[in-house]
Parts: structure tokens; C-alpha cells; sequence
């Protein structure tokens, strides 16, 4: 009867731990290329992200995250998949080098994704742009995706950030000192800020990395392009109760 009872236990615990290896949400990374030339002129698409497996919350996670890298190609329409997306902007430099063939350089989009932070409850991944389509200088930026791990389900601001006003408060601190901003002098009479007239305000990316939260403010964004990115970091441990763990 004590051995009965033993083998019964042993497939309670292995059943157990089998359900739970299913269940372990798991991460690889796919890569997607294009190219078009014409003459010694080209054009290149090279994306890199991440892709979720082994559980309910996969199916959630990689539709926002494929929707995130469509929002990349031309706005105005809407692509099924990338290489939909890319035969549009490979499409395009050959009508421009058609039309304007002594037009100088060549067009590039580069994108990657990657998850930066997992915690019991919570995934952030970081997205990184870097597109040239001639012009005076090529165009970068930078955006954060948080979700909830357990659903899939995307994270608003407001579920990232939970006391904006406290961490408005501590972000345009750092942001003053990150700009050496002079003591008693108001952010929108210093000259080189873009500020709405509301004041000042959080970025669009925010999210996690390693063990802390990171702002970026993007070129253009609350800046000059000259001026660059903007990064604050803060301690996770240190914004404890204003933002979500």
C-alpha cells in the first residue's frame, strides 16, 4: 500500500512539473531581409525580434509585437505582414531612382526588438529604428512595449506609471540636471526645449531594463535633432509604489 501511495505521488509531482514546463513562456528570434538595387544603388530591410512560445500569452504578445514593426513602414497604409511592408518601401526607391537616377545614397530600414525585462508579471521589450530615405541626416528612435506576462494583454501608460505626478516630478528633475538646466531657470524660458503649454511631460518610451526603468525622450521629441536622445534611469528599487514592478 506504501509503494502504491509513493508511485501515485511520484506522477501527482511529475504530471505537476510537466504542466508547468508547458506552460513556461520561452522566447527566439527570428530575422527578416530585403533587397532591391538599382544600378550600384540599393535599398535594405533587415529586421530582428522575438518570438513567444509555450504558452496562452504567445498569441497576444507576437500580434502586438508584429503590429509595432508594421507601424514602422509608411503609416498611412496597412500591411498584412512584412514583406508586404517591404516590397511597399522597396517599391518606392525604385520609382525614386526611376524619376530622380542621379539621386545620391541609399535607403535603409533597420529595426530590432528584444525583450529587456521579465519579472513574475510583467515583459518589456525595446525598439529600436534606424531608417534613411535620402534627406539631410537618416532618422532613429527608440519605443518601449510592456505587457502583462500572465495575458499577453499590452500595458498602458497609466499601468506602467502609477503616480505620474510624483514621477513627472522626479523625471524633469533628472531631466534638468541630465541638461545641466540652470538653477530657478523654467524649462520653456531655457531656449532649446520643445515643450507644449502644458510644461513638461513623460516620454512616449518608457520601459524596463535590467533593473530599472528607462525614459527616452527622442530626437525632435522634446529637442532639436542636434540635441539627440535624452535618457533617464531610475533604480527600479527607487520608484517603488510609482511605477509597476
Amino acid at each position: 500500500m506504501k509503494h502504491l501511495l509513493l508511485i501515485a505521488m511520484l506522477l501527482f509531482f511529475s504530471c505537476e512539473e510537466k504542466e508547468e514546463t508547458e506552460e513556461q513562456l520561452t522566447f527566439t528570434t527570428k530575422t527578416f531581409s530585403s533587397e532591391r538595387c538599382v544600378d550600384e544603388s540599393c535599398a535594405k530591410v533587415e529586421i530582428n525580434w522575438p518570438v513567444a512560445e509555450n504558452s496562452d500569452a504567445a498569441a497576444p504578445l507576437n500580434e502586438a509585437i508584429m503590429e509595432q514593426l508594421l507601424v514602422y513602414f509608411h503609416q498611412d497604409k496597412d500591411f498584412v505582414n512584412l514583406d508586404s511592408a517591404a516590397k511597399d518601401y522597396l517599391d518606392s526607391f525604385v520609382e525614386f531612382k526611376t524619376e530622380f537616377p542621379d539621386a545620391p545614397g541609399e535607403w535603409m530600414v533597420e529595426l530590432d526588438a528584444k525583450l529587456t525585462y521579465e519579472s513574475d508579471s510583467t515583459l518589456s521589450f525595446i525598439f529600436t529604428e534606424f531608417n534613411y530615405s535620402g534627406g539631410a541626416h537618416p532618422n532613429s528612435s527608440v519605443y518601449y512595449l510592456n505587457f502583462d506576462k500572465l495575458t499577453g494583454k499590452s500595458l498602458p501608460v497609466d499601468r506602467v506609471v502609477l503616480d505620474q505626478k510624483k514621477m513627472l516630478d522626479l523625471a524633469e528633475k533628472a531631466f534638468r540636471e541630465y541638461h545641466e538646466v540652470e538653477e530657478g531657470l523654467e524649462l520653456n524660458e531655457d531656449g532649446r526645449f520643445f515643450l507644449p503649454d502644458t510644461g513638461f511631460f513623460l516620454p512616449n518610451a518608457i520601459g524596463y531594463e535590467g533593473d530599472t526603468l528607462h525614459l527616452t525622450y527622442i530626437p525632435y521629441e522634446i529637442g532639436p535633432y542636434a540635441m539627440g536622445y535624452t535618457e533617464l534611469e531610475f533604480p527600479i528599487r527607487e520608484v517603488k509604489g510609482l511605477v509597476r514592478q
